[in-house]
C-alpha cells in the first residue's frame, strides 16, 4: 500500500478535510450537544440530582480543556493516526462506562474520558493536519469548523433514535461509540504519514510565505512555539478564542432560564439556541470564504464586537427585534471568533509550531468553564442574569480594545 499522500491525487486534502470534519461532527455530537438531552432519561432511571449531573458537564469541558496539550505530545511522538487510535480508545472506554453506568461514579468517569478523548480526536489533530494539507487555510477552516459545528444540531437525534427504536438511554452510548469508532477507523486507514507528505507540508508554506506580501498579513519569519508564547499578541489571540467559550457556555447554560423569567416560552427559547447553533455553523463557512480576501485581524473584531452586541440583546431580552439581534449576533460572532482566532494564529505565527500554540490555546480557554458559576452566583445575589450577561461581556469588550491594538508579531519583541 502506498504511503503517498497522491493516493487520490489532488483530491487527498479534501479527503482528509471531510475526515477530519466528520470525526469533530461526531466528537461534537456525542459528547457536549447530546449529553444534555440524554440526561434527563439516566436521572429518571438511576436517581441522581441535577447537581450531579451538572458536575458530570463540568468534569466534561475541564477534562477537555487540561488535556489539549496531550495531543500535541503525541502527534509529535507517535504520529497523528496512533494519536487518533489513542483518542477512539478514550471515546470506547467513556461510552463503555456511560452505557453500564449504575453509580454516579461510572458517570463521572465516562464524562471525564470523553473530554480527554475529545482532544484527541477533534480540533487539535484536525487543524494540524488541515494546516499542513490547505494553501487557502480559512477556506478549509471555515469548511471544516462548519462540518463540526453541525455535530451540535445533530447531536440530540443520535438519542432521538436510540429512544425511538430501542426505547433504552443506554443504546445511545452504542450508537455514539459505534459511529465514531467507524470513522476514526476509516481516517486512520486513509491518511498517510511520512516523508512525502511532510514535503507536501513544506511546499505549502513555501507558497504560503511567496504570498504573504499581499493584502492579508502572513509571517515570513521562523517561528517555534517557545519564541510565540512570549509574544503578547499570542496571548491577545489565546484571549479572544477564551472570550467566545466564556460567552458560549454561560448562554448555552442559562438563556433558556433567562428568556422564559422574561415572558416568553420555553419552545422560543429552545427555537432561538437551535437557530443560533445554524448561524454558528454556517457563520464558520461564510467566514472561512471571506478570509481569504479580508485579514481575520479585522474579522476577529467584528465577531467579538457581535459577540458584545449578543450579550447586550440577551440581558434586556425585552421584545422580538431584540431577541432576533441577540440570535444573530451571538451565534455569528460564536462562529467567526473561532474560525478568525485560529487563522490568525497560524498568519502571525506559522505552520511550523502551530500544533503546541493551538493546544496552549485550547488549554488556557478552560478558565472559560467557571463562567456559569460566576453567572449562577450572580444570579442568586441579584435575583436575575441581566447583571450577569452584561458583566460577562466586559472582559470581552477589554479584549477588543486590545485586539484593535494588535501588531503582527516579530521576533525581535520575543527575545
Amino acid at each position: 500500500m502506498s504511503s503517498s499522500p497522491d493516493r487520490f491525487g489532488p483530491h487527498y486534502p479534501w479527503v482528509m478535510l471531510l475526515l477530519f470534519g466528520m470525526l469533530y461532527f461526531l466528537a461534537t455530537a456525542t459528547t457536549f450537544t447530546s449529553l444534555g438531552v440524554v440526561l434527563p432519561a439516566m436521572i429518571g432511571d438511576l436517581g441522581w440530582s441535577w447537581t450531579d449531573a451538572g458536575l458530570g458537564f463540568t468534569l466534561l469541558g475541564l477534562a477537555c480543556g487540561l488535556s489539549s496539550y496531550l495531543p500535541a505530545i503525541s502527534i509529535r511522538k507517535l504520529g497523528v493516526r496512533l494519536t487518533l487510535l489513542l483518542g477512539t480508545l478514550l471515546f470506547i472506554a467513556g461510552f463503555g462506562s456511560l452505557y453500564g453506568a449504575q453509580s454516579i461514579a461510572s458517570y463521572f468517569i465516562g464524562t471525564t474520558l470523553l473530554g480527554i478523548g475529545f482532544s484527541f480526536l477533534a480540533t487539535v489533530p484536525g487543524t494540524y493536519v488541515i494546516s499542513r494539507l490547505f494553501v487557502k487555510q480559512p477556506l478549509a477552516f471555515g469548511i471544516y469548523f462548519t462540518i463540526g459545528g453541525l455535530g451540535g444540531v445533530a447531536g440530540p437525534w443520535i438519542y432521538f433514535l436510540a429512544q425511538g427504536f430501542w426505547g433504552d438511554w443506554r443504546m445511545h452510548w452504542i450508537i455514539s461509540g459505534t459511529l465514531l469508532t467507524l470513522v476514526s477507523l476509516l481516517t486512520v486507514v486513509m491518511m498517510r504519514e511520512g516523508g512525502r507528505e511532510l514535503a507536501h507540508a513544506e511546499q505549502v508554506s513555501q507558497v504560503q510565505v511567496s504570498q504573504a506580501p499581499g493584502a492579508i498579513y502572513r509571517t515570513v519569519e521562523i517561528w517555534n512555539a517557545r519564541q510565540a508564547l512570549r509574544t503578547r499578541q499570542f496571548y491577545v489571540i489565546a484571549a479572544a478564542y477564551t472570550s467566545f467559550l466564556l460567552c458560549g457556555i454561560t448562554v448555552n447554560s442559562f438563556a433558556v432560564a433567562h428568556i422564559t423569567e422574561n415572558g416568553f416560552s420555553a419552545t422560543v427559547a429552545a427555537t432561538l439556541l437551535s437557530v443560533q447553533a445554524f448561524i454558528n455553523a454556517f457563520s464558520r463557512f461564510a467566514g472561512g470564504a471571506v478570509g481569504e480576501w479580508l485579514d481575520p485581524k479585522k474579522l476577529l473584531v467584528g465577531s467579538l464586537s457581535m459577540i458584545i452586541c449578543g450579550m447586550i440583546a440577551l440581558s434586556a431580552a425585552s421584545s422580538w427585534p431584540v431577541l432576533m439581534l441577540f440570535t444573530l449576533c451571538i451565534g455569528g460572532g460564536y462562529g467567526l471568533t473561532f474560525l478568525a482566532s485560529s487563522v490568525l494564529l497560524s498568519n502571525y505565527f506559522g505552520r511550523r509550531p502551530y500544533l503546541e500554540l493551538f493546544s496552549a490555546m485550547n488549554l488556557i480557554s478552560t478558565l472559560a468553564c467557571f463562567a456559569p458559576f460566576l453567572a449562577g452566583a450572580i444570579k442568586d445575589h441579584s435575583g436575575n442574569f441581566s447583571s450577569a450577561f452584561l458583566i460577562i461581556a466586559l472582559p470581552v469588550a477589554a479584549i477588543l480594545l486590545l485586539t484593535l491594538k494588535m501588531s503582527p508579531p516579530s521576533h525581535s519583541a520575543s527575545q
